[in-house]
């Protein structure tokens, strides 16, 4: 479940266009009813581009690396750099999540 906006639609947050809602907003009003559990269960990620250097940076959940992968592999060589982020973890991969 991808959900994108134009950069001209993003919000900005520094140096950096972001998705203009959070995971937890979107996943109330459209998946909770569906899967009755809370956003931070699935495994997520987020990309957001820096308009200084003009390059994204995709963070992701250890479990999404497959896809992390091939959504970088979408963009321009160089113009996409993913990496881990412990704010994006699953709750198979958050010690600390609770049930």
């Amino acid at each position: 479940m991808l959900h994108t906006c134009p950069l001209a639609e993003g919000e900005n947050y520094g140096d950096f266009i972001n998705y203009p809602e959070s995971h937890d907003d979107v996943w109330q009003r459209e998946y909770y009813r569906k899967f009755h559990v809370d956003f931070d269960y699935y495994p997520r990620g987020r990309i957001v581009f820096n308009r200084v250097t003009g390059i994204y940076f995709l963070y992701h959940d250890p479990c999404a690396a497959e896809v992390a992968e091939s959504l970088r592999e979408r963009y321009p060589e160089g113009k996409c750099v993913i990496g881990l982020d412990e704010h994006y973890q699953c709750h198979q991969c958050n010690i600390n999540y609770i049930k």
